[in-house]
């Protein structure tokens, strides 16, 4: 299963490589853009980016802090390409990113772990594919509740 991990500054960058590490060891082929995507005002999706977000068969979003315009993009393609997505994001950040991505996002309070629990689960019932992409998104899912939950509560 291929994977594509979009983040949405460079401190959300440290997620998406632990999730890459983790994704790798349990067998999934998993993108993360390097970083330099993130930096300045980006006009045009990165090509390595756009031909590894072609191939995916899952998007997951992991947006802590910010969203950079490279992200923005790349989740904005995800779901033209009606790719299984999912998209994570902090409660302080979550009510700018509800316009852009409505049911795919799930909000991540580190003071209510079982809320995000729910909300995965109840995305991922609403999904209408196969059983090893639900499997994909849960198990992405639950890494990245765990990373974010785990992060430091000081993230600039």
């Amino acid at each position: 299963m291929k994977v594509f991990i979009s983040y949405g500054d460079v401190a959300d960058q440290v997620t998406a490589l632990r999730l890459q590490a983790l994704g790798a060891v349990n067998g999934l082929t998993v993108y993360v853009p390097p970083a330099h995507t993130r930096r300045g005002v980006a006009t045009l999706l990165d090509p390595e980016a756009s031909q590894k977000l072609n191939q995916a068969e899952v998007v997951l979003g992991v947006v802590g802090t910010g969203l950079t315009e490279a992200c923005r993009q790349e989740l904005n393609t995800g779901m033209a390409l009606h790719k299984n997505m999912i998209v994570m994001s902090y409660p302080a950040f979550a009510p700018q990113l509800q316009a852009y991505f409505g049911s795919n996002l799930v909000v991540i309070d580190p003071a209510s772990p079982d809320r995000a629990e729910f909300g995965i689960v109840q995305y991922l019932k609403a999904l209408d594919t196969q059983q090893t992409a639900k499997n994909a998104l849960l198990a992405m899912g639950t890494l990245a509740l765990g990373l974010l939950l785990l992060a430091p509560a000081d993230r600039n």
